[in-house]
Parts: C-alpha cells; sequence; structure tokens
C-alpha cells in the first residue's frame, strides 16, 4: 500500500493531504484487486493521464472521479460515495485456523464459581491450562497487557473467563433502522465465537481477548420462564448473537440445559444456530416441537475462503441431515449472501444439495436470506486480519441511511427473488424471511407473510 502512495505521488501535478491520499490510495488498491490491474497501469489510463497532464486545476477532483467510475461500474462518478480515507496497513498476522478443538493457554475464573461443578467439569478438559481465580471478570481482563482490538481479537482462543452472569439479558434482535422485525429474542450466553469470519460484526466490538462462559445458565431459566409467561404468541429465541450456540459445546454442555429446559416453554421455541458439524450434545437429546437447530450456509467457494475454521457447508448440511433424522426441526440461514461470480449458480447448488435430503426437506421450519452487509470499521479491521480481502471488493457495496454498506436495491432484490425461487422448486410451505431489510424490499423480492411463525 506504501507502494501505491510512492507511486501517487510521482504522477500527481500536486502534492495532496493526507486524507486525499489515503482516499485515492483506496481506490487504487480496490481496483487492483478487483480487476488485476497493477496500480502503475490504473494510473496510466488514458483518462487519468489526461488529467494528470492539464496540471494542478481540479486534478484530484477529476482522478476521483475517474476511479470511482471504475470501481464502482454502476454509478457515473458525480454520487457522493463515501471513501474512507484510512490508511490501509499490512495484515498484523491471520490467526491460525480453528481445528475444532479449544487449547486455552489461560482460564480465567470468577472466584463466585470456581467451585461450581460446571466450573470444575469445563477445566477437566484443559489439564495444560494455567488457571487464575479473580474477583470479576474485569480484573482478568485489565491484568493483560494493553492491546488494540485487533491484536486481541486475535488472541480470543487463548484466553477464557468463566463467569457468575447475573441476567440472560433477553432483548429482541436488533434491527438495522427502518428494517423489518421478525419477532426473533436474543438470549445472551457467552461471548466470543472461536470461528474467524472475515465478515463477522464481533471483530468490531470484542475488546476481551477471550472467550467469555457463564458457569451458571440454569440461574437464568426463572428469568426465562417469567418471559415465557407473558408472551401470547410463539416467539424464537436464540444464542447466537455473541457466539455460535454449538461451537464449544462439547466442552460447556449448555445444550444439555437448555433443550431439556425448553421442551417445557408454552410460547419461547429455542434456536441453537450454527457453523459447525459436531452436534453430539443436541443428538444426545431428545428433540421436541420447542426446539429448532439450525445451519448458516453459504457458497462453498465463499465458505472456503472467508468462514476460516467452519466445516464445509456440505459437512454443515450432513449434520442438519443427522438432527433431521433424530427428530429435531431445522433452520437455515444463507446471510450473508455475497455477490460474486456465477453467484446464482453457486448459491442454487447449495440449495438443491441441501434439499436432496429427505430428512431435511421433512423437518425445514424456516430459511433466512440477507445480503452482505459491513460498517466501515469492519472493513478496516478485516484488512488488518485477513489476506484474502476480495469479499468487500468485488462487489459495489454502497453506504446506506444507517451507515452500513450494502448492495443497491436492485441487485438485493434480484438476489432475494432468485433463492427465493430454487427454494420454492424443493419446498412450498417453509417459512422463509429477509434479516434487516426494509417492507419495500420484502415485498418487491416476493416475500410475503413475514410475520407468521412456521
Amino acid at each position: 500500500m506504501e507502494k501505491i502512495g510512492r507511486i501517487l505521488d510521482s504522477k500527481m501535478p500536486v502534492k495532496l493531504g493526507i486524507n486525499k491520499r489515503n482516499e485515492i490510495v483506496r481506490l487504487i488498491y480496490e481496483i487492483s484487486l478487483r480487476e488485476g490491474l497493477s496500480p502503475i497501469k490504473i494510473l496510466e489510463q488514458e483518462e487519468i493521464r489526461n488529467i494528470i497532464e492539464k496540471g494542478k486545476a481540479g486534478s484530484f477532483a477529476g482522478i476521483k472521479k475517474a476511479l470511482i467510475r471504475q470501481r464502482y461500474p454502476s454509478s457515473s462518478g458525480n454520487e457522493n460515495i463515501r471513501i474512507m480515507p484510512v490508511k490501509i496497513k499490512e495484515t498484523d498476522r491471520e490467526s491460525p485456523v480453528w481445528k475444532g478443538e479449544l487449547r486455552p493457554r489461560s482460564i480465567f475464573v470468577e472466584r463466585s464459581v470456581r467451585q461450581d461443578k460446571w466450573t470444575l467439569d469445563f477445566l477437566s478438559n484443559f489439564p495444560q491450562a494455567d488457571v487464575t481465580v479473580i474477583d470479576k471478570v474485569s480484573a482478568g481482563l485489565g491484568g493483560m497487557s494493553p492491546k488494540k482490538n485487533v491484536e486481541r481479537y486475535a488472541l480470543r482462543r487463548d484466553n477464557v473467563f468463566i463467569i457468575k452472569g447475573k441476567t440472560a439479558f433477553i432483548k429482541a434482535c436488533p434491527c438495522t433502522k427502518g428494517a423489518v422485525s421478525c419477532g426473533y429474542q436474543v438470549l445472551n450466553i457467552g461471548f466470543g465465537c472461536p470461528i474467524d469470519c472475515s465478515y463477522c460484526y464481533l471483530q468490531t466490538y470484542s475488546n476481551a481477548s477471550g472467550l467469555i462462559l457463564p458457569a451458571n445458565i440454569e440461574d437464568y431459566f426463572e428469568q426465562i420462564s417469567e418471559f415465557d409467561g407473558k408472551l401470547s404468541v410463539k416467539t424464537r429465541i436464540g444464542t447466537g448473537e455473541f457466539t455460535d450456540s454449538l461451537a464449544l459445546d462439547k466442552y460447556t454442555r449448555y445444550s444439555s440445559k437448555l433443550i431439556p429446559f425448553f421442551r417445557g416453554t408454552k410460547n419461547l421455541v429455542l434456536e441453537l444456530k450454527t457453523k459447525v458439524s459436531d452436534i453430539h450434545g443436541v443428538l444426545s437429546q431428545e428433540p421436541h416441537d420447542n426446539i429448532v437447530i439450525s445451519w448458516s450456509l453459504n457458497a462453498e467457494k465463499i465458505s472456503d475462503s472467508y468462514e476460516k475454521g467452519a466445516p464445509s457447508t456440505g459437512e454443515r448440511i450432513r449434520a442438519a441431515s443427522e438432527a433431521a433424522s433424530k427428530g429435531y426441526k431445522l433452520g437455515f440461514h444463507f446471510d450473508p449472501i455475497v455477490y460474486c461470480d456465477r453467484w446464482e449458480e453457486k448459491y442454487g447448488g447449495i440449495i438443491e444439495e441441501l434439499f436432496s435430503y429427505e430428512a431435511i426437506r421433512k423437518k425445514v421450519s424456516w430459511i433466512s436470506l440477507g445480503s452482505l452487509r459491513y460498517t466501515p470499521g469492519l472493513k478496516q479491521i478485516a484488512e488488518r486480519r485477513f489476506d484474502d480481502n476480495l469479499l468487500f471488493y468485488r462487489g459495489e457495496l454502497f453506504e446506506d441511511a444507517g451507515g452500513k454498506f450494502r448492495y443497491k436495491d436492485d441487485v438485493r432484490i434480484g438476489m432475494y427473488r432468485a433463492m427465493l425461487k430454487e427454494i420454492r422448486k424443493f419446498n412450498s410451505t417453509c417459512w422463509v424471511y429477509l434479516c434487516m431489510e426494509t417492507e419495500n424490499i420484502w415485498k418487491r423480492s416476493g416475500v410475503a407473510n413475514f410475520l407468521e411463525l412456521s
């Protein structure tokens, strides 16, 4: 990236301020990755060369406009497209790919739960780890050397914090401004995920260098029961907002407590959402209509490149078939759908593979669809953490009213229509809904009955 800056400095007829320089460097960088062109070739294109040869007057504005048209072909170059004037840094270091086994170096345990059976059982899995008793989780975090968020996040599998949770923090799933709510409730059980997805929003605000796990989830059950008693309709609740519901289940055994409890709820339907294929804990429990096991799925190429540490999409589908054969109801989440070369063929193939399993066809309850979206901060962090970031550069994503970057409406609608069409080839009854989209997008995509729970 510094090389691009030096090339730009040698070509420009005027010295640019730091922000203007960074804007042009970013555009050149993203075009270079998107189109496979060298920075020199980009600056030597006829239109840009002519602007440079005319001299200082208007050179920055003219070059920026030309580069925006090239980076965003669907634009005219006149739109107010936000370009992050942020210096692009080399990747710090990619975290080792998670292999499904947790091997923490340090475990910090709050004193109040040190002798709890759950804590002792959990610690027995890691005799090699250094165990430190702390009064509060903040003490453990404060005792660590200060690091930037990117570095801290990369260390999260090295450290585990066992806490006494004070509340289940049941809350409505946070929606983008103006988006239709699907009525989902979030149950906060733990924080942090061992899988490294390039697009994961947890990277933007996880300032804890570790995975945080409560030792006392049974203490939440009274609060959950009270919430359940106030409901008059079936309501979904899930544990997958701040963690993968099952990625650490062979150590936490949370599913062995949650599933029996939710068999007895009146209106709450528990969703355990995951990307893993090891679901022995779930399979050891008896299914119930109040329990849905869900998988996040993506096109194989996207999964292989940008969901590091997760089993392949095919492995997840086979695990879903096992759960269905056991009798569990299923959910699937195609989110984020990524607009890429032959995207329709790639996602269509996954849908066809999914419904090739008879058990899945019989037990699928809902499928959600959502497109790639991110905050400016997430893109910047991913650039620091991963060498391959074409996910963010190949498509055209523009800032929306809520400050997130998304594909244009027509692109998203086209993707949703195509996905819905493929799903309906195999299943005409399961509930299909959109995630973080306005009512207008729902209707134009052909998705209806969005408040009905199948």
